[in-house]
């Protein structure tokens, strides 16, 4: 498989001035596999990696103090290794299981500038609230599930990905068939890699769900770690309650009949801080940069396979219909677009309603493109009314540009561009 997050790697490792870099994100999504596959192709094989979780006999090396030149020493005389700063890669992983490795990356920048350091985890984010975050010595980067063009490429789709990064244009019914298939498995499958890779090498969806579940699982198991801070069945309730309504302003009320607002909106807070959620704040459009207005938001799920899963929603039929978008009333085009958005886009995601008593105007989602404000509508059929976006720009004259998504076929009229779904990557 690929993940086009090597090519940020590769402009990290040559860049002057390089700082440690540090890579979060949720569990699951090929955080290990992506910095030991850019170590071995672009550090001749010379990568040391160093699991927490596995060498718990390593954490004493972090106790005594914080003084990266006696850190590396002392690894290399007890992993038995040389570490070249300037030649080798020294990759920390799973670094929240050593909170003295955590707070250590602070020091490197500063006393070991040449050496190549990387260091990734999970709920890092939840172990930073315990200490200072080391502001302007570390460099941040965030990595998601597989987007729907890495999917292709692990398919060996490399023509369908091409086609998909240029600009939109029509095509024949043809291709547009073939997207729509590929599409479709995409939602099915999602992008979390050992679902990819199993469902390439063993094209059995009953194996991939098995393995689903287990991800569920496994970050249910994760809940007890936030104990006391929140309630575990709190969190349990928020969770499915987001995966039945995805695209839909969040009222804490609604997540939970069992507990209140004030600890739902805790669990939504720690389920953000785990990178299972994704948050969506309303944007009142006044100009750049965007900013928040008012309190209304929107959650997104980590992935849209995991979701579809959670949801419990019966796919199958409209599934082999290619029809799974329309069939779920656009939860999941709107899961898929946010999706593929975010794992590129560094700057928060944004949406536009009107807040103002009895209005219903509401616009999907908001991106800044070349600093343009442009705003996007999701639609889950091939046609659907456009009131809120003729509301916005009638509101708001100066934006030049809207985007609408469906699965429709590709056209201009006016200032709206209408796209396929597929192409929500190239955006």
């Amino acid at each position: 498989m690929y993940r086009t997050k090597i090519k940020e790697l590769v402009s990290w490792k040559d860049r002057p001035g390089r700082k440690p870099l540090l890579i979060n994100g949720a569990r699951q999504v090929g955080k290990s596999w992506l910095v030991e596959t850019f170590g071995r192709e672009y550090f001749d094989g010379h990568i040391h990696t160093i699991n927490f979780e596995k060498r718990r006999d390593i954490h004493p090396i972090f106790e005594k103090n914080l003084d990266p030149k006696r850190i590396v020493f002392e690894l290399e005389i007890v992993l038995n290794i040389s570490i070249r700063a300037g030649r080798d890669l020294l990759f920390f992983d799973e670094i929240q299981s050593c909170p003295g490795a955590l707070g250590s990356l602070r020091y490197f920048y500063e006393e070991m500038p040449d050496l190549h350091l990387i260091a990734a985890g999970s709920l890092l984010d939840f172990e930073f609230r315990n200490q200072a975050f080391p502001v302007g010595r570390l460099e941040l980067s965030d990595l998601h599930p597989m987007t729907f063009h890495e999917f292709l490429l692990a398919k060996d789709k490399q023509n369908l990905v091409t086609l998909l990064e240029s600009p939109p244009q029509p095509l024949s019914e043809a291709i547009e068939q073939a997207i729509l298939a590929e599409l479709n498995e995409y939602f099915v499958v999602g992008g979390m890699p050992e679902c990819v890779k199993t469902y390439l090498s063993e094209r059995n969806i009953a194996r991939v769900n098995k393995i689903q579940d287990e991800l569920l699982y496994a970050y249910g198991q994760d809940f007890y770690k936030y104990q006391p801070a929140v309630n575990v069945d709190c969190l349990h309730d928020v969770l499915n309650s987001i995966a039945i309504g995805i695209g839909r302003q969040v009222i804490y009320s609604k997540l939970s009949e069992r507990f209140s607002a004030p600890t739902i909106k805790k669990g939504v807070e720690v389920l953000k801080t785990a990178r299972l959620l994704t948050q969506l704040n309303n944007t009142s459009l006044a100009g750049l940069p965007l900013a928040a207005s008012g309190r209304q938001f929107k959650l997104f799920f980590l992935d849209i396979g995991l979701l579809l899963r959670l949801s419990k929603l019966p796919y199958q039929d409209a599934l082999l219909k290619n029809n799974l978008t329309a069939a779920f009333k656009g939860m999941l085009s709107e899961q898929f677009v946010v999706q593929q958005i975010a794992a590129v886009q560094q700057e928060p995601l944004w949406y536009w309603a009107r807040i103002s008593p009895g209005s219903t105007a509401e616009i999907d989602l908001v991106v800044v493109r070349k600093g343009e404000i442009i705003p996007l509508e999701i639609k889950a059929g091939k046609s659907g009314s456009l009131k809120s976006l003729r509301v916005l720009m009638e509101q708001y004259p100066a934006i030049q540009k809207a985007y609408v998504l469906s699965q429709g076929r590709y056209g201009i009229e006016g200032k709206v561009e209408y796209i396929p779904l597929y192409y929500a990557g190239w955006l």
